[in-house]
């Protein structure tokens, strides 16, 4: 009888995880599909400088607000801040469509921008409360494929709504499925609230597995310091690249919707590469994922800007993603395993069984 009923703990939990899996991805669906109609929509209206104003609101503002997010939500009650959050994608997209002025979009993602770190944080701290047994391999690895699936999927619906219907049906389908998302994550949330010991059982994270404690453990561990340069340097020339690409690869394809999918490629290496970073053995132990993944984008953007061919270019991004993705999930991963190795040294037992995020959380 005790292990019947032990089975269908483990379906539900399986059955919670799925759907809560399910809604963190269509989130990050929305908000990518709205950002890249509204990339489109400032390279045609304002020019270069809109597309690198439009980056840099979705670089800027969450580096500054991630360390006070991290505090916030270390501390704060997770799926009602997950359910805030994704009320206020529905505000923000909501308004953006009605009024439809670019300065005021331009204001408002920025805001869209760092309610994506918090959707980021909030989704990898609850992972294995909702399911015990992911690793902190296993929870970073799902939150990069579920972008990179996002980067997949987005590009392709918005260029081909863009196309047709304007940035306006983009920001209201986005809108739309906020709304959507909202109503399931109350649903899940109440189905824990009703089983709570079920969900936290054997899944509880470590005391001082905490997201605000990852950067303090970068800069103040000797071999992990010296990752602050490359990794700064990946972020600063991928985010140049973006800029640069909007314009260079939409003349390479001579389409909105042949840049989607070269986007699409890049993001299908991205979901391979995070899969190889989550595993235990590869991206879990290491700064090899940072290191190697950021060679690999470095090469993609330099043959990017030689080879001018939409199909080479192509398997150039499947690479140059297969990178990013072991890079973000080493980013995430292995400040936070650091800490919970020294944790574990001051706990009884073999491990320190940490499922806290990353010193980077806007990392993606």
């Amino acid at each position: 009888m005790r292990h019947v009923r032990r089975g269908g703990v483990q379906v539900r939990s399986s059955v919670r995880c799925v759907l809560f899996c399910v809604i963190a991805l269509l989130s990050m669906l929305g908000e990518g599909m709205a950002l890249f109609a509204l990339t489109l929509e400032s390279a045609d209206q304002l020019g270069s400088w809109g597309v690198t104003a439009l980056f840099l609101i979705d670089l800027v503002p969450p580096i500054l607000a991630a360390p006070a997010i991290g505090r916030w939500v270390d501390g704060a009650a997770l799926f009602r801040v997950w359910i805030l959050n994704l009320c206020v994608h529905i505000g923000i997209f909501a308004v953006m469509a009605i009024f439809a002025n670019i300065l005021l979009s331009f204001a408002l993602m920025s805001v869209a921008s760092v309610c994506a770190v918090i959707n980021g944080a909030v989704v990898f701290k609850i992972i294995p409360r909702i399911r015990g047994g992911f690793s902190l391999a296993r929870a970073s690895s799902f939150l990069v494929v579920a972008t990179s699936l996002a980067g997949i999927i987005a590009p392709a619906i918005a260029s081909i709504a863009f196309a047709r219907a304007g940035i306006g049906a983009v920001l209201w389908c986005a809108t739309a499925g906020f709304l959507g998302l909202a109503m399931a994550a109350v649903v899940l949330s109440r189905s824990l609230a009703a089983r709570g010991h079920e969900v936290q059982a054997g899944s509880e994270p470590a005391p001082n597995a905490r997201i605000t404690g990852g950067g303090a453990a970068l800069v103040r561990h000797p071999r992990l310091r010296i990752l602050l340069l490359p990794v700064a340097a990946i972020v600063l020339f991928t985010a140049a690249e973006g800029v640069a690409g909007v314009f260079y690869l939409r003349e390479i394809t001579d389409s909105d919707t042949g840049y989607a999918v070269l986007l699409g490629a890049w993001s299908v290496g991205a979901v391979l590469g995070s899969l190889l970073g989550g595993n235990r053995c590869f991206g879990a132990r290491s700064s090899l994922p940072i290191l190697l993944g950021g060679g690999l984008v470095g090469a993609a953007i330099l043959i990017e800007g030689l080879w001018a061919n939409a199909v080479g270019l192509a398997m150039v991004f499947l690479a140059g993603g297969l990178g990013n993705g072991l890079h973000n999930t080493g980013v995430r991963t292995v400040p936070s395993t650091s800490m919970c190795r020294k944790a574990a040294m001051a706990l009884p037992g073999p491990s320190c069984g940490c499922s806290s995020t990353s010193w980077l959380p806007w990392a993606t």
